[in-house]
């Protein structure tokens, strides 16, 4: 008859990671270190102080939701076991200390860090941990950096309103192209904004008198460059430019929502990088957001506007950040990589906002 070795257990395993959006890899994981456990797992979570390094960081989960969401997971695999989860601010959390662990559980990815949680603990007269390797199969349809975040919808009414926004550089440019393309209209509040700064606009006698002759070019035109050294460098003098543009800016965009609804659209984007510093997320049925990490933007804006790297991180510091975009928007899209891969994103969030407001008609 064949033999069959049973695996070892422990009393206290312990193991660490991200758990991020809790996939199959992770419930592997999980569930290896369960089976070796017959009395207490504990589970360090990175906090958000350790992620900062991390590729789009900013997509990942808040640690108090992970820890939950770890916690209902394991007492559906085994209920018998005590969990301790726990958000960790280093890469050794409570096994520095702990002398009641037995094993940690690792991938293989990740071994040499078992490795190093040993040398710790041999430092501190702690009692080596046995080291159980996981080899994870990865998923065929994982994309590691693509992210989507839709949200539900608002009931439907005519003319649907993407809001599109996104930091400098952000590619949103780009992206309200490629939804032109797919047969959205587009409202460009930058261009708006733009037009308003000419001679005889609405808002260009109001900035003058504001900020000064000083920022008038010889040819009697708004030098953009001389005020935004002034605003980007002054928070309260960059809250009087945008009490005097924003407002105007809106009722402009609205007027020519109005102008393609009448043209027989039915989708525009209004593509705004101030949507949400001014609040017009309730003039949107969703909001669409770009991102892309700051080194990247800083890098982009030094070769697009040809600001010094100071110059072009006081900008994008002067905006909002990217967890705060993220938070206000119903679709992520990151323009990081080819224009094939950012094509990519729009399409797949186009066909789920026709699929939901083709749904939307049916009812």
């Amino acid at each position: 008859m064949p033999c069959f070795l049973e695996e070892k257990t422990y009393k206290n395993v312990v193991l660490g990671g991200t758990f991020d959006k809790i996939h199959n890899g992770h419930k592997i994981f999980l569930s290896e270190a369960v089976l070796r456990c017959t009395e207490k797992l504990s589970i360090g979570v990175t906090d958000t102080n350790m992620l900062s390094a991390k590729l789009l960081w900013e997509l990942i989960e808040p640690c108090s939701t992970r820890i939950s969401n770890l916690r209902n997971f394991l007492e559906d695999i085994d209920s018998t076991i005590t969990y301790n989860v726990v958000a960790i601010n280093d890469m050794y959390g409570p096994t520095k200390y702990d002398s009641t662990f037995n094993m940690i559980v690792v991938s293989e990815e990740t071994k040499r860090g078992g490795d190093k949680v040993n040398e710790m603990r041999e430092k501190n007269n702690l009692s080596k941990l046995d080291i159980h390797v996981v080899k994870l199969i990865s998923e065929e349809n994982h994309k590691s950096y693509e992210e989507n975040k839709i949200s539900s919808k608002n009931k439907v009414l005519k003319p649907y309103i993407i809001g599109l926004t996104g930091g400098i550089a952000s590619g949103k440019s780009s992206v309200a192209k490629k939804l032109q393309k797919l047969g959205a209209a587009l409202v460009n509040c930058d261009k708006i904004a733009h037009d308003l700064y000419q001679p005889g606009k609405k808002c260009f006698d109001m900035i003058v008198e504001t900020f000064g002759s000083c920022i008038l070019k010889p040819d009697g035109f708004i030098d953009r460059k001389a005020l935004g050294n002034i605003v980007f460098n002054d928070q309260t003098q960059l809250n009087k430019l945008n009490n005097i543009v924003w407002p105007v800016i809106l009722e402009e965009a609205k007027k020519e929502i109005n102008h393609f609804h009448t043209k027989g659209f039915d989708i525009i984007v209004m593509e705004a990088a101030v949507l949400i510093q001014a609040k017009w997320q309730h003039e949107c049925h969703e909001i669409w957001t770009c991102i892309i990490p700051q080194e990247e933007a800083i890098r982009r804006v030094v070769e697009r506007n040809g600001l010094t790297e100071v110059d072009a991180k006081l900008r994008i510091q002067a905006q909002p950040s990217n967890v705060e975009q993220i938070n206000e928007a119903n679709v992520v899209i990151c323009s990081l990589w080819s224009h094939n891969v950012t094509e990519e994103q729009v399409e797949k969030a186009w066909n789920e906002l026709m699929a939901f407001l083709t749904n939307q008609v049916k009812i």
